[in-house]
């Protein structure tokens, strides 16, 4: 693997091995920067089972955005390798950390602290960890934790009486799967509940996460035995030992919090890991404080002398802390509390400021370096050329001032964590602006006046993937920064643009038929009948209108259109890599999308910057790609009245389409685009029926992915319909069996009002138990279809 690339991740070197994966050091060629990358080992690859489980794995810690959680950036296949890519984190694991020792008190509990935020955030995502343990968890160069590995987080449960060849197949990556089929993790941290295969919820984590304290804290864990059997059975009936009979006296809080942890029963734990956060932050405040460690060093009297000197040294400092005690109380009574409060809330930037401000006061203060490290990035920000004067404001305040950092280069500069905006200036160059998450090494390009297309920014080269099609290669290109407008649409019109050939280049294909040129012209007219968009009349576009992107125009209009002004369609790789998903939740905040507007809005109007200096590929309205799928072609971005999840997913609509949802961007490249880069492509959507049918015990592993709490459906009839003459309509409503059972599902059910069915269909009375046959769960398979079908008949069909 060493040397290979996978999509555009360039593997450099092995650096971990475990039963989910092997972990290599590779560049992301795209961004410029190192991340761990986590391959599923090659001989594994056909086992579906563990397949699934490495995607959950990906899947659960992307739902997770947090300082102590190593990020997610990809989770992507390629010919037939799956891989997560993730935040490269250079530390030594906990487990390293502890080494068999007692870690100090401090240090252990400023992990510890951090370790539940990160937890904290996870469970609020509804992410159970269900494997943490000190291997999982790395302490980076600065002393700071990050969680690894979301990898167990709800994985399949398996029934009891599983056979001997179906449990082969469900054991878990770390072979810690017993018998029973239902004990997942690794058995020395695993929670009484999880010892005896019981459903777990946050509480779960929470014991585990009083396991490690407890070994960080002595050296050893507090639940050991001679076998794996011996060590469930100490978990789920032994106390763990008192602390005094293994390290010693410890503060009293922090034991009280540790013993809470580790209560047998859920009831009597911290009901989540935010409570146990603040209980643990008020127990490294309080230390920090009362001197606690002083007093334990008082009772020794070998360390009398030395103790009373520090004694002398402390109230001289107390003297210096009732002068100051004003500011400082301030810091840590009013400024801690609110930079948490903000930092909660995702405002990194208020924030940050606040806690410069109270750096000043309190620079040694660890609760407010935790903090820090929380909500801000160390940096270093290059720009080619340099001396470019570099702005910077969080990317969701779009209202907000533009905050001066400097001149570049900038070096150890502390930013807001999350997506940025950037701007840049200098004399002679382009002025730019581009979005881009805080990190180490950030690197900028800036383009002379003039040397560009006007109006087009700049993409570089590198790698490019749509759907399941094969890696592509992309040469640097320039993509328009706006959507074209109807005044620059208007030029073509004007121009004789719909009566020159030489700019309609394609085939017109009608029924899998060529019409002719006259003929197809003839369909491109404007609501009076003149050439020109279906959005436009008398030849023009609506007065006040100039700005706004041209709509109403087929791919065929589109394509002669940037034939017209010495451009091309972008192909759907081109699209993407301009686009970059990566960042596309912020970007969907800001963007025209999802009803936000009324229609279209001006070119520039909307806030959706991208990382390249592109606006509206969310939103706005749909944009004309060159590939074809079948006989449509991909239009990409969604519309303003779209729902969000278009701006990712790709669409498609015949060639002679004009809705008044489609407008158009176009790419500018050096040569022309290639015929690998221009071909018809499928559309990314799994084709189930090319599967093979699989067998009993296989089956029972798909179904059990699906299996649910048995609970109350509390279902009812919200509406009953029987105004048409042919059917009674009926809109139900049940519990949903996941989450905290608050949600519920509608469902829409028809019965016949005059036929008289050869079947006995399903009535309200079944979902409403009258009959007791369950809705979900319940399912049997039918080979020859492949389909699932309720036990009820077939005329249940779901």
């Amino acid at each position: 693997m060493i040397g290979r690339t996978l999509s555009h991740f360039r593997i450099i070197e092995k650096i971990g091995e475990g039963g989910m994966g092997v972990v290599y050091r590779a560049e992301d060629t795209k961004l410029r920067r190192q991340v761990a990358l986590k391959v599923l080992p090659p001989e594994l690859v056909g086992n579906e089972e563990r397949r699934l489980r490495f995607l959950r794995e990906a899947r659960a810690a992307a739902a997770v955005t947090h300082s102590n959680i190593a990020t997610i950036h990809e989770v992507d296949e390629v010919e037939g390798v799956v891989f997560i890519a993730m935040e490269l984190v250079e530390g030594k694991t906990l487990r390293a950390l502890i080494a068999g020792k007692p870690m100090p008190i401090q240090s252990a509990l400023r992990i510890a602290t951090e370790m539940a935020e990160g937890l904290a955030k996870a469970h609020q995502a509804g992410v159970i960890h269900r494997d943490l343990k000190p291997d999982n968890v790395i302490v980076d160069s600065d002393g700071h934790a990050k969680i690894l590995d979301f990898g167990l987080a709800k994985l399949l449960e398996v029934h009891a009486g599983a056979g001997t060849e179906e449990l082969s197949k469900l054991q878990t990556i770390s072979g810690e799967l017993t018998r029973e089929g239902k004990i997942f993790g690794t058995a020395a941290y695993m929670s009484p509940e999880q010892a005896e295969g019981k459903p777990v919820d946050v509480r779960s984590d929470i014991f585990s996460f009083g396991t490690v304290l407890y070994e960080m804290l002595t050296g050893q864990r507090p639940f050991m035995g001679k076998s794996r059997t011996s060590m469930l059975i100490a978990i789920v009936r032994d106390p763990p030992p008192a602390l005094n009979l293994v390290r010693g006296e410890m503060p009293h809080d922090l034991e009280r919090i540790l013993f809470r942890c580790l209560e047998k029963n859920p009831e009597s734990r911290y009901a989540s890991a935010s409570e146990l956060s603040k209980s643990l932050a008020a127990c490294q405040l309080k230390l920090a404080a009362s001197g606690v460690g002083l007093r334990a060093v008082l009772r020794r009297p070998r360390f009398a002398v030395a103790g009373l000197v520090l004694l002398v040294a402390a109230f001289a400092a107390g003297t210096w802390f009732f002068v100051h005690s004003s500011r400082a109380r301030w810091a840590r009574t009013v400024a801690l509390p609110e930079i948490a409060r903000l930092s909660e809330n995702g405002e990194y930037s208020a924030a940050l400021k606040l806690a410069r401000r109270s750096v000043r006061i309190i620079p040694d203060d660890p609760q407010l370096r935790f903090l820090l490290n929380a909500v801000s990035v160390p940096a270093s920000i290059h720009t080619t050329p340099l001396g470019a004067s570099i702005y910077m404001r969080v990317y969701r305040d779009i209202e907000g001032a533009w905050e001066d950092l400097g001149t570049s280069p900038l070096k150890d500069i502390l930013l807001p964590a999350g997506l940025l905006r950037f701007r840049f200036e200098k004399d002679g160059f382009e002025p730019s602006e581009r979005s881009e998450f805080g990190s180490r090494e950030l690197r900028f390009q800036l383009e002379p006046h003039g040397a560009g297309p006007e109006g087009m920014v700049r993409v570089p080269a590198g790698p490019s993937r749509f759907g399941k099609s094969p890696q592509v290669q992309l040469e640097e290109f320039w993509i328009d920064r706006y959507e074209v407008t109807n005044e620059a649409y208007r030029q073509f019109v004007e121009a004789g643009g719909y009566l020159k050939r030489e700019y309609w280049q394609h085939p017109f294909v009608v029924d899998e038929r060529e019409i002719s040129w006259e003929n197809a012209m003839a369909r491109f007219r404007d609501s009076t009948r003149r050439p020109g968009p279906a959005t436009w009349e008398l030849g023009s576009h609506p007065e006040g209108a100039a700005d706004l992107p041209v709509t109403g125009v087929s791919w065929y209009e589109a394509a002669a259109y940037a034939a017209f002004a010495g451009k091309s369609l972008p192909t759907v790789f081109h699209w993407y890599n301009a686009a970059d998903m990566s960042v596309f939740s912020d970007i969907l905040a800001v963007s025209n999308i999802d009803n936000r507007h009324d229609g279209p809005a001006p070119a520039g109007r909307s806030t959706g910057l991208g990382p390249y200096g592109t606006y509206d590929m969310a939103g706005n309205v749909r944009e004309w790609a060159a590939n074809a799928v079948g006989d449509r072609r991909y239009v990409l971005g969604g519309a303003w009245n779209d729902p969000p999840y278009k701006f990712r997913d790709s669409d498609a609509a015949s060639p002679f389409d004009r809705s008044p949802k489609n407008g158009l961007r176009c790419i500018q490249t050096a040569n022309p685009l290639e015929p690998v880069l221009t071909r018809a492509i499928k559309e990314p959507v799994y084709d189930f029926n090319l599967e093979a049918p699989v067998d009993d015990a296989t089956f029972e592993i798909y179904r059990g992915l699906y299996a649910y709490d048995p609970s109350d459906l509390d279902a009812r009839i919200d509406v009953v319909d029987d105004s048409h003459p042919h059917w009674r309509r009926e809109i139900l409503s049940f519990r949903a069996a996941y989450g905290d059972h608050d949600e519920r599902v509608i469902a829409h059910l028809f019965l016949p009002g005059t036929a008289r069915p050869r079947f006995k269909p399903w009535s309200s009375s079944h979902i409403l138990g009258r009959e007791n046959l369950p809705l979900a769960g319940n399912w049997r398979r039918v080979p020859s279809s492949r389909s699932f079908h309720a036990r009820a008949g077939p005329s249940c069909t779901l």
